[in-house]
């Protein structure tokens, strides 16, 4: 039987040095590249453009963090909601002397 070798978890503190150099990046690519493409964008199209990368690179972080966050077991639990619908029928007695 051939044994398989594992590597060990990554350390939290590799993780969380991991996980602050992306978000670096992130700040590092919206400071150096996007801004400035706002500033020279001649038109409200390219602005909305880089803007929209920018909310991209922040939304990706933030997913990645949740990710770390659900791997670690420090997120909160994600809330649970359920809905219960009772219907009740209710069929009213015809009165006396009705119908025929």
């Amino acid at each position: 039987m051939k044994t398989q070798t594992l590597l060990p978890p990554a350390a939290p503190d590799h993780t969380e040095a991991l996980l602050q150099g992306l978000i670096a990046e992130c700040h590092a690519i919206i400071r150096e590249a996007v801004l400035p493409g706002i500033r020279e964008a001649d038109d409200h199209h390219h602005r909305r453009l880089y803007i929209h990368s920018i909310t991209d690179l922040v939304e990706s972080a933030a997913k990645l963090s949740d990710a770390i966050g659900r791997l670690r077991g420090t997120a909160p639990a994600p809330e649970v909601r359920q809905r219960i619908t009772v219907e009740r029928v209710q069929r009213l007695s015809s009165a006396e002397g009705e119908g025929g």
